[in-house]
């Protein structure tokens, strides 16, 4: 099980350094926000993996507020974007500016 464990956590770890260059170099909002939540995922199964070389469920609550930060930083991101149309500006300013 101890083969199994170190060769999944490095893979995990090329998978978390390669998430990072995207976070740093993503060339729009998008892109890093997609990588952080990909990078929390990663932390996820990362967590899971020691809990099941050591056996142990200390880490079980772990996994769940990792899982919540994920998914509400997902559902804000998409949020936060949606509020603002192609052209940058928000809807109520696209109605606004829309003149009649």
């Amino acid at each position: 099980m101890g083969l199994v464990t170190d060769i999944a956590l490095g893979i995990l770890l090329v998978a978390a350094l390669l998430v990072v260059v995207r976070l740093v170099k993503g060339p729009t909002t998008l892109d890093r926000a997609a990588a952080a939540d990909v990078f929390v995922a990663i932390l996820l199964c990362g967590v899971a993996v020691l809990v099941a070389r050591r056996g142990s469920t200390v880490f079980v609550p772990v996994l769940l507020a990792l899982s919540l930060l994920g998914f509400a930083s997902s559902v804000a991101v998409v949020r936060f974007v949606g509020r603002e149309g192609p052209t940058g500006r928000s809807d109520d300013e696209v109605e606004e500016g829309s003149g009649s």
